[in-house]
Order: structure tokens, then C-alpha cells, then sequence
């Protein structure tokens, strides 16, 4: 397969967001809203990354590594380097400062690892509590409204469910207690517990209570996983 990257010189005719998007291409970091970086294999089997939302595409949220085997249950990590400055990047950011009490507190609440929460905010929205993939899912744990709905979110005259999505408190607690239910669904088998956080349950249990065979799926437990044992090491 081969790999089709945007030009990454810094001359005077290019516009600066290009400049830095290239540049968070090269140190795996997150980029805000307006150079986000989309990635997508085309018919040709050429990987394109662009800052246009792509239907088929995958949003690199903090960097981006390749598929793994499917349907096992080591899927490995990322290298220790890259986790480690997603982790330090997320963590500069407003979103992780203003929101980290009640991640904590969510995560005592309802019996879950803070590690895991952490670790699973940080790869979903780089702690964006605006976020919305292209996909539907909304807010800091990028919620699905078909999820919030599940544990009573509705919507009111004047603000739809999306909106409250957005609100920290609301996503937070949904999204700590969905990651509870799985944990508990999944017990011992944290690569199912992401997996199905991503993907959904109905996935896995297709796959044969694996992880499924999709791209962005491998992908997101791997970068979950190796920020979740760098917090582990921490604490």
C-alpha cells in the first residue's frame, strides 16, 4: 500500500494551517477544529490524508497507527513515545483542566478505573467537550445520541439531545456509566470493553466475541490501551 502525504515544507505560498497540520502529522498530536486530520483508503488502496470530512474516512484524533490482526486478543500498543505525548498534549489542553474533577468523580461514582477514563476522554475528543465526529458521536466521550437516549437522555423544547451532549456533566456521567456496563459485560477482557465502547456491542458479538475486523476499531483500543498503562503506571 502506498502512502500519499500533503507536502510538508513551510514556504511563503502556503497557507499556515498547512504548515501545522503537517507538523502535527509528524508528532502525532491532535489538531484543532480547523486543520483537523482525516485519513482514508481509497479504491486504489492509496491512503490519503486531507482536512476535509470524508464520509469513509477515519478522524486521527491523536496520530494514527496501522490496522493490527483482527480477532485477537492482544492487539498490541502503541509505541510508548507516542502515547506519552498525546497524553502530554491532551493534558495541556482547557478541556482536561476544567473537567478533570468530575471525570474523577464519575469514575468513583459508578465503580470505574479513573485510568480508563481518562485514557478513553483522551483518545475520543483530546478533551473537546464540542467535538463531534463525523459519525454522530458528541461531546468529551463522544456519546451517541442512540446511546445517551439508552440511559434517559431526551430531548426538551428549546435543546436537543446533541446539545445536552455537549454539556461536560451529562457527557461525562453517560459516557463513565456506559464504560461501566461494559466492564461489566466484558469481565477481564478490556480489548472487548473498548471495542464494544467503539464499535458497539452488537460488533463484537458479529465478530464472535472479538474485536471486530474494522480499521478504526484496532486502531482505537490500541491507543486507548497504551495511554491507560502509562496512567496505570502513575498511580
Amino acid at each position: 500500500m502506498s502512502i500519499e502525504l500533503i507536502r510538508c515544507a513551510h514556504v511563503p505560498s502556503q497557507p499556515l494551517w498547512r504548515w501545522v497540520f503537517c507538523l502535527a502529522l509528524g508528532l502525532g498530536l491532535a489538531m484543532p477544529s480547523l486543520a483537523q486530520v482525516w485519513k482514508y483508503v481509497d479504491d486504489q488502496g492509496v491512503t490519503h490524508y486531507t482536512n476535509q470530512p470524508v464520509d469513509k474516512g477515519l478522524l486521527i484524533i491523536a496520530g494514527d497507527t496501522p490496522a493490527v490482526t483482527p480477532n485477537v486478543t492482544d492487539v498490541g500498543v502503541l509505541p510508548e513515545d507516542q502515547a506519552r505525548r498525546t497524553l502530554n498534549f491532551v493534558e495541556s489542553r482547557s478541556g482536561y483542566k476544567d473537567n478533570q474533577a468530575q471525570l474523577m468523580a464519575a469514575a468513583q461514582t459508578h465503580g470505574v478505573d479513573y485510568a480508563l477514563v481518562k485514557a478513553v476522554t483522551a483518545t475520543e475528543s483530546a478533551f473537546n467537550p464540542q467535538a463531534v465526529s463525523h459519525k454522530g458521536a458528541v461531546g468529551l466521550m463522544q456519546i451517541m445520541p442512540a446511546t445517551a437516549a439508552q440511559y434517559g437522555v431526551r430531548s426538551e423544547p428549546g435543546i436537543s439531545v446533541v446539545q445536552k451532549l455537549k454539556e461536560p456533566g451529562i457527557n461525562i456521567q453517560i459516557g463513565t456509566r456506559h464504560l461501566a456496563d461494559l466492564t461489566r459485560l466484558y469481565p477481564g477482557r478490556m480489548d472487548l470493553v473498548l471495542a464494544a465502547y467503539n464499535a458497539g456491542q452488537g460488533a463484537v458479538s458479529r465478530a464472535g466475541h472479538q474485536i471486530p475486523n474494522y480499521q478504526e476499531t484496532q486502531n482505537y483500543v490500541r491507543k486507548v490501551l497504551a495511554i491507560y498503562k502509562i496512567l496505570q503506571t502513575r498511580s
